[in-house]
Formats: structure tokens, sequence, C-alpha cells
């Protein structure tokens, strides 16, 4: 029973191993790399606080925000600045804090 049990942890992590590998490497539909393109051009321009650690991903509409940022306040600058792009539906954020 043991073995059995082992062996489905085994393939169902990489059955989600690979499903999250895909998503990551799949490219983003015309539309989406627009969206993306328009969110780091925003924080490109925007002088407030220093965006360019940020990575931008768009699925579906569906805005992710990874890497670092300054401090909490330009973690939701950030956030603010990628909703005031059009065609933006939802915006995820993994962003860091730098220490």
């Amino acid at each position: 029973m043991k073995v059995i049990a082992a062996k489905l942890l085994v393939i169902f992590s990489l059955i989600v191993g690979c499903q999250t590998i895909t998503e990551m490497t799949s490219r983003e539909s015309d539309k989406d790399a627009v969206i993306s393109k328009a969110v780091r051009e925003t924080f490109l321009k925007d002088k407030a606080v220093d965006l360019t650690d940020v990575n931008v991903r768009t699925t579906d509409g569906s805005v992710a925000l990874t890497g670092t940022v300054p401090s909490l306040e330009a973690r939701e600058h950030a956030i603010k600045l990628a909703w005031r792009v059009a065609g933006v539906q939802a915006v995820v954020n993994h962003l860091e804090v730098k220490k």
C-alpha cells in the first residue's frame, strides 16, 4: 500500500511540475503580449519608484507580476499602475520586497 501511495505521489508531482513548466514557457497570445508590453512601458515611464526588476506576463488578460521591488510602497504602486493599462482583467502579485 505504501509503495502504491509513493508511486502516485511521484506521478502527481511530475504532472504538476510539467504543467507549471508548460505555463512558464508557453507563448503569450498577441493580445496578451500587447498588454504585457504596455504594462512594462508604464513601469519604465513612471519615475516615482524603480520597477526595473519587475517581470510581467499576461495570460487571458490576467497580469502576473514577479521579481523584486525596493519597498512595500513600490509593490502597491506597481499593482496600481498595472491596473491602469487597458485590457487588464486581473493583477496577480508575486513581487518580493528587497531586503
